[in-house]
C-alpha cells in the first residue's frame, strides 16, 4: 500500500478558456497558492469539478495550465500570502483580460514604481478585493463578479492600467 502525503484541500473558482470551473485544489501542507501555481507550469489537478453547462460534478479533472486565466481561492487571507519582504503600499490596478477588466488591489514594494513591479512580478499576480467586469459595465452589472483574491496569470493580461 503506497503512503500518501496528506495534502490541504482548497476549494476555488478558476477562470478559463472554457469559462468558469469550480473545483478543489489539493497542496501540500507547507506550499501556498502561488507557489504551488508557479512550481506546476503544465496541469492543475482538480477533484470535484463543476465544468460549465455540465449538471452533474465531475470527480477528478487535470487542467492545462495555459488555459488557467486566474485562480480566486475560498481560502482565509493568510493562505494567500504576497512574498514582498519589507514595506509595501496598496496600488488599486486594472488587469485587461479577453472578458473583461479585473479591478483590485496588489501591493507594491515601498520605493517602486508600478511599472517595475509587474516587470518584476513574474508570470502570477496577486490581487486583492477584486471585481471582474465586462468593459463598459457597471459595478452593479449582472455580469460583474467580486472576488475577495484572485490570483492572476499575467500571460493572459492584454495589459495592466494603474492610477
Amino acid at each position: 500500500m503506497l503512503n500518501r502525503p496528506e495534502l490541504r484541500k482548497v476549494p476555488a473558482e478558476l477562470l478559463t478558456t472554457l469559462g468558469w470551473v469550480s473545483g478543489t485544489l489539493h497542496l501540500p501542507p507547507h506550499q501556498g497558492l502561488i507557489e504551488f501555481l508557479a512550481l506546476n507550469p503544465q496541469l492543475l489537478k482538480l477533484t470535484a469539478v463543476r465544468i460549465p453547462g455540465e449538471v452533474d460534478p465531475i470527480p477528478f479533472v487535470a487542467l492545462r495550465r495555459e488555459a488557467v486565466i486566474l485562480v480566486a481561492p475560498a481560502l482565509p487571507k493568510e493562505h494567500v500570502q504576497d512574498v514582498s519582504p519589507g514595506p509595501t503600499w496598496a496600488r488599486e490596478i486594472a488587469c485587461l483580460l479577453p472578458i473583461g477588466s479585473l479591478r483590485g488591489t496588489i501591493t507594491v514594494p515601498e520605493g517602486l514604481r508600478l511599472s517595475d513591479h509587474l516587470q518584476q512580478q513574474g508570470q502570477l499576480l496577486l490581487m486583492r478585493h477584486c471585481l471582474l467586469a465586462p468593459y463598459g459595465a457597471t459595478l452593479n452589472a449582472p455580469d460583474a463578479r467580486s472576488l475577495p483574491a484572485a490570483v492572476v496569470d499575467l500571460r493572459h493580461v492584454a495589459g495592466v492600467a494603474g492610477s
